[in-house]
């Protein structure tokens, strides 16, 4: 079992009686991650910690809890809505995962995609070789990452890929994103829950975006913690598209109708992908889950493609995020990425109106 997922049994509600310990553990514990949070936002309250400003537009993306809310597909659409309306957008990334150790890496340049997976991180790489015509940087300093960009790029807005938390850098608009499925885990901080704030710090935001909602979904309680003067939209993940990872072959989603495929992936909410090839009417035949950003061996993938042969399958298909890490000659199968796309269901003329009307720089409405 994975730390993971001892881990997400630890602080599920229906853990075994003898975890009971350590999540009581987690409990005190997460009382001095409560203390040291006020602190934190005290301290850039009082000026204490200094919040810089960059000299362009800054929208964030991000959420409360530990992730696995679709931030990525999120930052993506963000990226082409204003691209699609003649702006210059950058993506500015931690990096997670990856192995680069400069103050600023240019995973891409808006012209070619300079960096791996293994260097860059999974997610940059993903968004990368998406969109190729937008510059992406990872760093952990933010605002040396952003002044890069503006300085070396000339963009005239900066995207924070899970920003939310970043207060050192001033930013013109807050997106939070909620899971409608699970919004808030178990209620509790971290390392007790999945909250890395408290529910109240959702009122910095400026819009509220519910992820994997249903078209048919009704207002669930937990809404009522929410601020009613910041707008929902909610929106939701489709599979798009099906690729080659060989020769890079666009598929149609009903490809896979009725085949027998194995699947495996290294995300945050598995359950989530396997849902999506079932969806697609896909016959999974072998399916297996790692921890959100696992770096695979080549005997890891040697052993998966064993597995996939074994069980009957005709394809491997993986999520796109981990279809920058794979080579797809280390496979006697054929290897299909599954993109997902990300739809509005309610609140498209809010979404579009509060993005470009602060792209334009009118009404910044965002604070710390």
């Amino acid at each position: 079992m994975s730390l993971d997922n001892l881990y997400y049994r630890i602080i599920s509600p229906h853990r075994k009686f003898y975890h009971v310990p350590l999540y009581l553990l987690f409990r005190g514990v997460s009382l001095f991650y409560r203390l040291g949070h006020r602190l934190n936002r005290l301290a850039y309250r009082w000026g204490i910690f200094s919040v810089r400003r960059l000299g362009c537009r800054v929208i964030s993306v991000g959420n409360l809890t530990l992730g696995g809310t679709g931030k990525t597909p999120i930052v993506i659409m963000i990226a082409e809505t204003l691209r699609g309306h003649g702006f210059k957008p950058a993506i500015l990334s931690r990096g997670y995962g990856g192995s680069a150790t400069q103050p600023v890496n240019v995973v891409c340049d808006g012209q070619q995609v300079l960096l791996s997976a293994e260097v860059a991180g999974d997610e940059p790489a993903m968004i990368a070789r998406r969109l190729r015509n937008v510059p992406v940087l990872t760093g952990k300093n933010r605002f040396q990452s952003g002044k890069y960009a503006v300085d070396r790029f000339g963009v005239d807005t900066l995207i924070l890929d899970d920003g939310y938390q970043h207060l050192a850098l001033s930013r013109d608009l807050n997106i939070l994103l909620f899971d409608q499925k699970e919004p808030l885990g178990n209620g509790h901080l971290f390392p007790a829950g999945e909250l890395r704030e408290p529910v109240k710090e959702s009122g910095r935001a400026d819009l509220i975006c519910m992820t994997r909602s249903s078209r048919n979904g009704t207002a669930s309680s937990w809404e009522g913690f929410l601020p009613r003067s910041v707008p929902v939209i909610k929106t939701a993940h489709r599979l798009d598209s099906i690729i080659r990872l060989d020769n890079q072959e666009t598929l149609e989603v009903e490809f896979v109708e009725d085949q027998p495929v194995a699947a495996f992936c290294g995300i945050a909410k598995p359950g989530d992908f396997l849902k999506t090839l079932e969806r697609a009417k896909a016959r999974v035949v072998c399916f297996q889950s790692f921890p959100d950003h696992h770096h695979y061996s080549r005997e890891e993938l040697q052993s998966l493609d064993r597995q996939a042969n074994e069980a009957g399958a005709k394809y491997i298909l993986v999520p796109e995020k981990d279809a920058v890490k794979l080579d797809a000659a280390v496979f006697s199968l054929p290897v299909l990425k599954v993109v997902i796309e990300v739809e509005i269901l309610e609140g498209r003329e809010v979404f579009t109106k509060y993005l470009l009307k602060n792209a334009r720089g009118e009404d910044a409405p965002s604070s710390i």
